[in-house]
């Protein structure tokens, strides 16, 4: 194909904006559409965990997908934050992960043939986080999973895009993408009709809509995750800890995130009391101390899940001039860097440096891949 000079980007998450600025330093034109504020849906509901060995749970390409990104994570906002002005504030204590039962402590040793972390006994465990509970059983340390601050990564995204030229369109719903003669050449929005030479659809739990007027179905679906922040007047923990359906980051500020849960509640976000409270409680089981914390916020976020946990990265036969990068579940920020790299690969006609097949939007949708 020809190399394109102009894109149009639907979705202006921290996938989309990613893509949207290996794109633009590339020197193509880019236009990024929003159906409101900028990286304000999943993206910034986020935690923040970079989290390539504790959130995965087999071996395999995805494992070895996250683990490229994570690579690329010190490095990528860095140039944020160089591009911008704007601190991610990527901090790089690594996690901790803890068994509290007998059933968690089997399930997190299986993994120690191919995890990069090393087994720590309830008394290391305790000696790296002394906050932690006494019913520690042991745990993993992953050294290598890192986090950062969401609101801040998407402020320094967005400033980075600003420098490098992209055209950010807050408040601008796609309604539809337009075809001509078989191939997608734009995006019909609530201001008007946009060309490009190629469209890339990263709208998260709201592409599948998108895809019309195309014969293809791709079953992205909205996954309710509820978070809670607070505050302590003393330090609980100086690093993520993470135990099975909880994990607590601290945070510059002082402030520490408590997530998430996973619910499939359709597009409603509102926060339900029974769920925080029993978030809560897990919190305060893992880190006794968090029963005396002040609480700060509560807040959720529309995870775009996937029949088998996958993201939908690739393009179609059967749609020129499309390219799609949704479906990262819990997985978005983690994610981010690699993500653009290939799709600014993909799209610019070279051969992605990773195997894209695992992810091909074809599987779901029955069409052949490009």
């Amino acid at each position: 194909m020809n190399r394109p000079t102009s894109a149009v980007i639907i979705g202006g998450g921290i996938i989309g904006g990613s893509i949207a600025l290996e794109l633009a330093k590339q020197h193509i034109r880019v236009t990024l559409l929003d159906k409101g504020e900028f990286a304000k849906e999943a993206s910034t509901a986020a935690a923040g965990m970079i989290g390539a060995q504790v959130e995965i749970h087999q071996p395999g390409p995805f494992y070895e997908l996250c683990k490229a990104s994570q690579r690329l994570y010190e490095q990528w906002t860095r140039e944020l934050h160089e591009l911008s002005g704007v601190s991610p504030q990527y901090i790089n204590k690594g996690i901790v992960r803890v068994a509290l039962n007998d059933e968690d402590e089997a399930e997190l040793k299986s993994r120690l043939p191919w995890i990069d972390g090393k087994w720590i006994t309830a008394a290391q465990a305790k000696s790296l986080e002394p906050g932690i509970t006494g019913q520690v059983r042991g745990g993993v340390h992953f050294a290598q999973d890192h986090q950062i601050h969401p609101l801040h990564l998407a402020r320094a995204l967005r400033g980075a895009l600003s420098r490098l030229g992209v055209s950010i369109r807050e408040w601008t719903p796609a309604l539809r993408l337009i075809v001509d003669n078989g191939r997608v050449t734009g995006v019909r929005t609530t201001d008007g009709d946009l060309y490009a030479d190629e469209v890339v659809l990263a709208a998260g739990a709201w592409s599948p809509a998108l895809l019309e007027p195309l014969p293809v179905h791709l079953p992205v679906f909205p996954v309710r995750g509820q978070c809670i922040s607070v505050r302590m007047q003393a330090p609980a923990i100086s690093a993520t800890v993470f135990t099975k359906g909880c994990y607590i980051v601290p945070k510059l500020d002082g402030t520490l995130t408590i997530g998430a849960t996973q619910e499939e509640a359709g597009f409603v976000k509102k926060p339900t009391v029974a769920v925080i409270s029993e978030l809560h409680a897990k919190a305060c089981q893992l880190v006794p101390a968090l029963s005396e914390a002040e609480f700060v916020a509560t807040w959720t976020g529309l995870r775009p899940g996937t029949p088998d946990g996958l993201p939908y990265m690739g393009r179609l036969a059967e749609a020129p001039g499309l390219t799609i990068a949704t479906g990262h579940f819990r997985n978005g920020i983690l994610l981010a860097p690699v993500t653009g790299l290939l799709m600014q690969e993909l799209v610019t006609g070279q051969t992605p440096s990773l195997d894209l097949a695992p992810y091909a939007p074809s599987r779901a949708s029955g069409v052949s891949v490009n």
